[in-house]
């Protein structure tokens, strides 16, 4: 095991790396909430973190709302999803689509429960994205939590959405790293960091109670 720890503007990063397992876990630190960032591209680690999440909230006191959000690198006509990254509460996956063989049962049955609901923020084009691959996944609900928040927040941008909504500033989507190569074998750890993006819809879609209406 290798541990290294780094800053990163707002957030911090402690990156412990697991061969053995198949995976790479980080520790982010975000504005003092730690979260745990798995990286992987194998069906195991992928069923060992769903089956973990389900038994964690089983006594939540509220339906299961998940973060939600698909990076692909830019080119071509219509270039597939690279990664799709989850998170439940400070618990987030970066699947590695590019580089997986094959999705376990449990992750298509995950996406497609319908008591849960998957919240992301401009993200028009995600559901279609993953259909369209060559995983083809399919999820039942897909929210943008742009449509739960006050009408002047709808256009604004992420870093003033969560300025707003959790008083965090700074919080913004670097247009170089979402335009990065989200398809390299190793992610880099501006783009690992980047998982405080589901992170954040989730505790949004919390907060805002998305179960109980639809957009």
């Amino acid at each position: 095991m290798m541990t290294t720890v780094l800053s990163l503007g707002f957030a911090r990063i402690r990156r412990r790396i697991q061969k053995h397992h198949f995976n790479e876990e980080h520790h982010v630190d975000f504005f003092g909430e730690r979260l745990i960032v798995t990286v992987t591209h194998t069906p195991s680690v992928i069923r060992r973190w769903i089956y973990s999440i389900r038994f964690f909230s089983r006594r939540s006191s509220h339906p299961l709302v998940v973060g939600l959000g698909v990076q692909w690198t830019p080119g071509g006509s219509y270039p597939p999803p690279d990664t799709l990254q989850l998170g439940v509460g400070i618990r987030c996956l970066i699947i590695q689509l590019s580089h997986c063989k094959r999705m376990p049962n449990v992750l298509r049955s995950f996406l497609e429960d319908e008591t849960i609901t998957f919240v992301g923020v401009w993200n028009s084009q995600d559901k279609d994205k993953l259909e369209r691959s060559h995983h083809q996944l399919d999820i039942w609900r897909l929210v943008d939590i742009r449509n739960y928040l006050p009408r002047w927040l709808w256009k604004c941008t992420f870093e003033r959405i969560v300025e707003e909504c959790l008083e965090h500033q700074g919080v913004k989507k670097d247009k170089e790293i979402c335009r990065s190569n989200w398809g390299a074998r190793s992610l880099s750890d501006d783009q690992i960091v980047q998982a405080y993006d589901v992170f954040v819809c989730c505790k949004l879609g919390v907060k805002e109670r998305v179960w109980k209406m639809r957009a």
